[in-house]
């Protein structure tokens, strides 16, 4: 499994990956995420991140039945 957001690639980055998180302004933590905020592509931490793909999936709309019951208004057949 890759470790893209830990060790040695976070070496790389200015102070080791760590910031600011504009989201939810926590100070010293891994901001190591990149997300669009206002048309500008800004670095988030994983919890922001992680929140953030909650509340779009919560607010999705649902996906209809493919197989809806007959509407009661629909004529009943004829029962023998």
């Amino acid at each position: 499994m890759s470790k893209a957001h830990r060790g040695t690639g976070l070496r790389k980055t200015v102070n080791h990956g760590r910031g600011l998180c504009p989201i939810c302004k926590n100070p010293n933590i891994k901001v190591v995420y990149e997300y669009d905020l206002d048309g500008k592509k800004v670095m988030i931490c994983k919890f922001c991140k992680a929140h953030l793909k909650n509340k779009a999936r919560l607010e999705k709309p649902a996906a209809a039945p493919a197989a809806e019951a007959p509407a009661a208004d629909a004529p009943a057949e004829a029962q023998a």
